[in-house]
């Protein structure tokens, strides 16, 4: 649920990121259903994070791998894992080099986290090299008209601009981009949307929520601060939540959405999923 690029670990580790994991957890229970994980299956989880769906899968008896690039969020998952006396192995990896033979999983999984791939097909190929033949892919990524996207928008102007190479990790929650990425070694991709809730007593509290769970925008606080700016970045995003709540109310509830994409790596013909909610 992490960046799985090297370059961008400590800006995920700079901010409160499990909190944010904490109110993604429905997506990666959708991801782990989506699996159809069983006991004894050998899943991985990419970009772990704090765990959510590594745990989830290890709940369900399988036996679980999950890898992330940053050392204090593999350490909050092995807390996790400790006090619920679940067996999990917690590897150090990025997406585009992932550390397992050839076909050595029945399920691999990447919510909110291959998405941040600095390249996206190697990311691709690496979760479809992972899984065996018969297996499962499962990958879970905020659209590009998602209330995340939204409020990353709103964040930009701030921030120091993206790679202009780069790929927008927004991408992944197109359909036919990843049927493009999943499609072209052969596999089936199904895809459909579903969504997070986020609900807060109030717009201001959602902001101080969302700012202080933001890794590389705490990251660049202080020089936000110092420059002047940070007021008119607040100000900002306590627009976005405004407009996505449809006013200034209270609670403030809004909706993230992402798409689902099941991939088989043995092929077959590829088809687009219907909607789904959350």
């Amino acid at each position: 649920m992490t960046s799985t690029g090297g370059g961008q670990t400590n800006t995920w580790a700079a901010g409160d990121y499990p909190a944010m994991a904490d109110r993604l957890l429905p997506a990666a229970a959708a991801v782990v259903d989506a699996a159809g994980i069983r006991a004894g299956q050998r899943v991985l989880d990419v970009g772990t994070g704090t765990g959510n769906a590594a745990l989830l899968a290890a709940r369900a008896g399988a036996r679980v791998t999950g890898t992330d690039p940053t050392a204090r969020l593999l350490a909050v998952a092995a807390g996790r894992a400790e006090r619920e006396d679940l067996t999990v192995t917690w590897r150090d990896g990025v997406a585009e080099r992932i550390d397992a033979p050839d076909h050595s999983f029945d399920r691999v999984l990447s919510v909110f986290a291959s998405m941040y791939a600095p390249d996206p097909r190697t990311a691709a190929g690496e979760l479809l090299r992972c899984c065996r033949p018969d297996g499962r892919v499962v990958v879970a990524a905020w659209t590009p008209d998602s209330f995340m996207s939204a409020t990353n928008r709103a964040m930009a102007p701030y921030l120091p601009p993206p790679d202009p190479a780069g790929t927008p990790p927004v991408r992944w929650g197109d359909p036919d981009f990843v049927r493009g990425l999943f499609g072209a070694a052969g596999a089936s991709v199904a895809s459909g949307t579903s969504s997070v809730r986020f609900e807060f007593r109030t717009a201001d509290e959602a902001v101080g929520f969302w700012t202080r769970t933001a890794g590389h925008l705490q990251a660049q606080r202080s020089e936000l601060e110092s420059t002047g700016a940070w007021d008119g970045l607040l100000a900002d995003l306590r627009r976005c939540f405004v407009d996505a709540a449809g006013g200034d109310t209270a609670p403030v509830v809004v909706h993230s959405t992402y798409l689902l994409t099941v991939v088989e790596p043995g092929g077959g013909s590829e088809s687009g999923g219907g909607d789904g909610s959350g």
